[in-house]
């Protein structure tokens, strides 16, 4: 049955495996690899998008690099510095590196990445290097960025920017770039066909050592039963996120694992409270006290959840356990709604029916809590191509339901995302800007963590989000494949054992 008790039977595999008792798995030469969509390009310097993160993490490298516990350690960079007042940040890059194409790697790359970014004002990636005034290469293998402000934590944000070929850039130009990358990780491309598939080869030059797994493939399968179907014959290897309702049926058949980890996301409502019913907080309070977190996660979401009291999950740093979920309550919901300026106005609850697991009966349940407290709703589904912009340009009619996760493990990306001033956000509170604002500055991790607690304390007072859950994943793989899912849910065939 699937369960979180792998948590407590991985101690005891590890053990045995450190005494010889169980033979260790091989990574296997190849592997299929099924993803809910295709990778929006291939030019690194414009997609930011969660699922090329499984494309970019292996075909590029980075200056630095998130591990499972949320610490950052070097990857192109062997180390770095920064000033007292944290706006100039140094870093020290490593000599034995090559692109795929066999040029040496060096400082300019670094330079010319991130000022390609920068000057192009429609990527999504710009957002990473926004505090850059500046960035120069003081010789072949240190780089030198300088900040507009002191910013503690410019090591995690600088690992979302994958490095690129100047020379090879200049040769093949834009358009050559985008349809033959050169990067310098562990995999090159072998093949890019749109929607139907991603070939990945084993960079054998690469500088942390040739990679176990020699050809990987990534196939778009939009379709939940199409990825188990394709499990189910052995036409896809590792299928990274399951619905409930396909656990079951693998369960049962034979050669396949399936498997839970945590997530790294949180699911909560968010509301507009610009001329809306929802601007009452006598109402948001009655909308946090119907909804049943307990129940959506139990019953609907089959342990694939759990109840949240905080914005971020558990292995984020700023998690603090004891913002506590809210109990469901109904008889203090109806009294919060009859006390309010409440009229019976039909309230729309928005959201991505293709971006969380089992989002339709989710909201379908969170309706009827709702009207049960006597809240009218009308459920609004909507594509993720649909609703991801209205919600960039806070355009979302009354509440909405969402998924936030930050892949730098840090509280501050949903700070950033949802609370800073200018944010996806309908009202602002300004101590929580300041809080912002400060912890920015801040290297001292326990103030860090006051600070960052008190941002979520004042943001449950609030309620212009209420977290909902801790997402869960569930994952299966075909026998004789050890596979250990990451927070974040991306697949780096260079981890596997």
């Amino acid at each position: 049955m699937y369960s979180r008790n792998f948590k407590r039977i991985a101690p005891i595999v590890l053990a045995s495996l450190m005494a010889g008792l169980l033979p260790a798995m091989a990574a296997p030469e190849t592997i299929s690899i099924a993803l809910p969509g295709d990778v929006p390009g291939l030019d690194p310097s414009k997609d930011s998008s969660p699922i090329g993160f499984n494309y970019r993490l292996n075909v590029f490298d980075q200056l630095t690099e998130l591990q499972r516990d949320g610490e950052m350690v070097p990857r192109l960079a062997e180390s770095w510095s920064f000033s007292e007042d944290l706006t100039e940040w140094t870093f020290k890059l490593r000599q034995d590196v090559k692109f795929h194409n066999g040029t040496p790697f060096a400082a300019k790359d670094v330079v010319f990445t991130v000022n390609k970014i920068l000057a192009d004002e429609k990527t999504p990636v710009r957002t990473y290097v926004a505090l850059v005034k500046s960035v120069e290469a003081v010789d072949d293998h240190t780089v030198k960025f300088v900040l507009t402000q002191p910013y503690s934590i410019f090591h995690r944000q600088i690992s979302y920017v994958s490095l690129m070929s100047e020379d090879y850039y200049n040769e093949v130009g834009d358009a050559g770039y985008a349809s033959a990358p050169v990067g310098t990780g562990p995999y090159r491309v072998a093949e890019w066909i749109a929607d139907d598939k991603l070939e990945l080869q084993a960079f054998e030059d690469y500088w942390r050592g040739a990679p176990e797994i020699k050809t990987a493939l990534f196939r778009p399968m939009p379709s939940e039963a199409s990825r188990g179907v394709a499990l189910m014959s052995g036409e896809i290897d590792l299928v990274p996120t399951l619905s409930p309702a396909l656990i079951n049926q693998l369960q049962s058949a034979s050669g396949i694992t399936v498997e839970t980890a945590p997530s790294f996301r949180t699911v909560f409502m968010g509301f507009n409270v610009q001329d809306t019913p929802l601007a009452d907080p006598l109402l948001r309070e009655a909308v946090d006290k119907a909804i049943d977190r307990q129940a959506i996660t139990e019953r609907l979401l089959r342990g694939l959840g759990e109840p949240a009291g905080i914005m971020v999950p558990p292995n984020n740093i700023g998690f603090d356990a004891s913002l506590l979920p809210v109990e469901r309550d109904l008889e203090a919901a109806k009294a919060l709604v009859a006390q309010s300026s409440y009229a019976g106005e039909t309230i729309s609850i928005e959201y991505p029916s293709n971006n969380i697991t089992m989002a339709n009966e989710v909201v379908q349940a969170i309706s009827g809590y709702l009207g049960e407290a006597g809240i009218a709703t009308e459920i609004k589904p909507m594509e993720f191509t649909a609703f991801f912009p209205l919600w960039v340009q806070t355009k979302l009619e009354d509440a909405y339901f969402f998924a936030f996760g930050s892949s730098q493990y840090h509280a501050e990306s949903a700070l950033v995302a949802m609370y800073e001033e200018g944010s996806r956000a309908y009202a602002f509170n300004p101590e929580i800007d300041a809080i912002v604002d400060e912890q920015r500055t801040v290297t001292d991790e326990a103030r860090k963590a006051e600070l960052l607690s008190r941002a979520f304390t004042l943001s449950n007072q609030d309620r212009y989000q209420i977290p909902v859950y801790h997402e869960w994943q569930a994952y299966g793989v075909r026998e004789g494949i050890e596979y250990e899912a990451w927070p974040d849910g991306f697949v780096r065939l260079y981890d596997f054992p």
